[in-house]
């Protein structure tokens, strides 16, 4: 590897097909092409599992996957496997085939640019635990809904009979019993995995224009030491004493590890490129913020770098401090103002007292 204007990136190890395995109810969160960046040159690395509390080495087809994640699940009718089989499948080929033409060295044409946006704006809302938030989020609006619709036995009256008037079909229940059973909980709204799907169709184009929209730093490693990833590999670090975080956040740094030799870092919202190599300890930094953003899984090609990064980060156990917490602003009879915060976990900066991620 050179960080030579011309030379090409390191490459990504060959899989027959971005994000399609052998199980088609297989579904990657963390594409296996993307994976292959990180292992050694038998496709294989280290993983360390943060609830069972084990390092095994691993090939990427078994980290990072979930059954039917994507599917969408009708009652009395098969798994439509379609947002996997197409969308995803798609985006994750144009990522694959965008990685590919890096030059290290070289600024990227804006077709590949653009392809990296959309692939890292997808990575960050395709995840398990974004669908665990959107569904909790869509579950806290419908019981809210559900309190103002149902708060005497006069609304709930015009309630069932809109619903009778607009279906066709009317409820097998009396207003005065639906009052109760809200009143009481005992009817409590369920989310499907629709807003999770929705959620992350209506999401990635967006993210992915404003992607574009920051400033760009390709991170270049040292040839003695490497990036690792994680199943959860787009990382924001607020500036140091910040609690809010997002991609438009002044001071904010996001990282996102391409491969071993290559971390995305995005900053502030002025459009620039450039590549920066950086030393064993950047890395390490990095790599310790990246573990700290984790669900389960860290993943790297050397169990001792691992090691290292589980430890100093704090990630031996798996953090059970919520991404999101909701709280109800303003409620009474008529209305509801629900409050979503998103939380970053927690950061590491340089050693020079920077308040800035590296």
């Amino acid at each position: 590897m050179s960080t030579k204007a011309g030379r090409v990136a390191q490459p990504m190890r060959s899989e027959p097909s971005p994000n399609k395995q052998n199980d088609p109810r297989k579904h990657h969160y963390v594409p296996v092409f993307y994976q292959l960046g990180f292992t050694e040159l038998d496709g294989l690395f280290w993983v360390y599992d943060r609830r069972a509390r084990t390092y095994k080495r691993l090939h990427p087809r078994v980290v990072c996957c979930e059954k039917d994640l994507y599917s969408i699940r009708p009652e009395n009718a098969a798994a439509d496997r379609r947002v996997e089989s197409l969308f995803l499948s798609h985006v994750d080929g144009i990522g694959s085939r965008a990685f590919s033409r890096i030059q290290v060295g070289k600024t990227p044409t804006r077709d590949v640019a653009e392809a990296i946006s959309l692939f890292t704006a997808l990575q960050f809302v395709r995840l398990p635990s974004v669908g665990k938030v959107v569904a909790a989020m869509h579950e806290r609006s419908a019981d809210e809904l559900m309190r103002i619709s149902f708060a005497s036995v006069e609304r709930a009256t015009q309630v069932l009979e809109r619903y009778a008037r607009e279906t066709g079909t009317a409820l097998n229940t009396s207003p005065e019993s639906m009052v109760e059973a809200v009143r009481g909980k005992h009817v409590q709204a369920v989310a499907t995995e629709m807003p999770f799907l929705h959620n992350m169709l209506e999401q990635v184009v967006p993210i992915g224009k404003m992607i574009m929209e920051l400033g760009w730093e390709m991170l270049v490693a040292p040839l003695e030491t490497s990036f690792i990833t994680c199943d959860s590999p787009v990382v924001i670090v607020p500036r140091k004493g910040e609690k809010v975080v997002g991609f438009k956040v002044p001071g904010a740094a996001k990282y996102f590890p391409l491969s071993r030799q290559l971390c995305l870092r995005l900053g502030d919202p002025i459009p620039s490129f450039l590549y920066r190599n950086v030393d064993d300890e950047t890395v390490r930094t990095i790599n310790q913020n990246v573990a700290a953003n984790s669900e389960r899984f860290i993943m790297g090609p050397a169990r001792v770098q691992l090691e290292d990064i589980v430890s100093s980060s704090g990630s031996t156990d798996a953090d059970a401090s919520p991404r999101f917490t909701f709280e109800t602003v303003e409620a009474d009879a008529d209305s509801s103002l629900q409050k979503m915060t998103f939380h970053a976990r927690r950061s590491f900066y340089p050693t020079d007292g920077s308040m800035h991620g590296p």
